[in-house]
Order: C-alpha cells, then structure tokens, then sequence
C-alpha cells in the first residue's frame, strides 16, 4: 500500500463512520430493541410553539420542495432532503426524493453525495402504496425504520414517522458528535418535529451509546 493511500484510508473511514452513523440513529430505531447498536435511550420530549434553532452559527436550509434536512457539531455543512414533483405537481413516481449537501461551511453551494455517503448512510428507497399519493420511504442507513412521504397539496409534501404510538412531521435532526477518539461517536440526537394535532414543534432528545464504528 503506497503512502498517499495510508493516508487517505483513515480519512475516508471517518467519513464513513460519520454517516453511517447520521444515518444509523436519525431516524429512531425502536428504543426497545436494546440489543440493537447503537443503543438509543429516550431522554425527554418538549413542545414549543417555536421551532427552536440549535446552533444559530448554523444557517438552516430553505430550498424549494424541502422536507427534512440533518446538522452535525462537526461543521455547518447540512444534508438537504427535498420532493420532486411533476408538471401536474404530483410526486414524481421515478424519482420523488432528491438529497444533497448544502455546504454552509464554504460558500452554501449544493454538492452531491459522494457513493459511500449514498449507499451506506443518506440515500434512499422508496416502495409505491396502495395510496397514489402516499409512499414508503426507507434510508438505506437504516432499512428497518419506515418513514411515509405523502403529498399534502399539488406541489407540497412532508415527511412522517410514528414516535412512541404518535404520528409527527419530520422536520429536521441535529446530532452531537463526540470527535476526541479514533473514530467519531454519535453521543446525542435531537429530533425536531412538528405535531400536527396541535401545531406545536416538538423536540425529542435522544442519547446514543455505543454508537462508535466497528468493523
């Protein structure tokens, strides 16, 4: 193996380890299974009638069709989740999700997700329902967890998830990244999202342990 790919390989494993573990705990694996890896404990859930904004030093996306999007303490640098539609403003049925960066860190441009960030931690899968404006969407970072997308108006749709027996809107997560070991260690997940029954924002703080990376 050549220098310059010694050097290269821990980079690239924690890149890995950082999505792979965005992904493994965003989105609310059950909080029973605790044999599951990372471990995921359900500290508290609070309503505001305010969305509350985590780290002000961080912009919040705001692009057209958004549905979800994921911050680290790592950087600003923001995973963007937004709805394709047709020219009728229905889903598109070929490709009804698009994900992206949002670099905030630099100039706040829109970049692709590199194929191991895809395949292993942000991209998704999307199964038709008996619904035509309702679909299952699954990360591929954590295939057992489904989520609903569903189409709320021509052009508008928004992203579930059932949360101890209670529906919310998914609107964003922001995960605490312990980066003092080898590898990083997801320690905190907040989930913010909105209840539709009252319209307050609801946010779950979630501890993780043992969320650091193996092999």
């Amino acid at each position: 193996m050549t220098g310059h790919a010694l050097t290269t390989l821990p980079r690239l494993c924690r890149a890995m380890t950082g999505i792979c573990l965005l992904a493994l705990v965003s989105f609310l694996v059950p909080l029973s299974a605790s044999a599951a890896k990372p471990a995921l404990t359900h500290l508290s859930r609070s309503e505001t009638p305010q969305l509350p904004h985590v780290n002000r030093a961080f912009r919040f996306p705001s692009d057209a069709h958004q549905l979800f999007f994921l911050q680290r303490t790592l950087n600003a640098n923001t995973v963007v989740y937004t709805a394709h539609f047709d020219k009728s403003g229905n889903l598109n049925p070929d490709a009804p999700v698009a994900v992206y960066w949002r670099r905030f860190q630099e100039q706040g441009q829109v970049m692709a997700l590199r194929w191991y960030e895809r395949a292993f931690g942000f991209g998704v899968r999307i199964q038709s329902t008996d619904n035509p404006q309702t679909l299952r969407l699954t990360f591929n970072g954590l295939k057992s967890q489904q989520l609903e997308l569903r189409q709320t108006a021509p052009f508008k749709a928004a992203l579930f998830a059932r949360i101890e027996d209670r529906e919310y809107r998914l609107i964003y997560a922001y995960l605490d990244v312990d980066e003092s070991g080898l590898f990083p260690k997801v320690t905190r997940l907040r989930l913010y999202t909105n209840d539709p029954h009252t319209g307050l924002y609801v946010t779950h703080t979630i501890a993780v342990s043992g969320g650091a990376y193996t092999e």
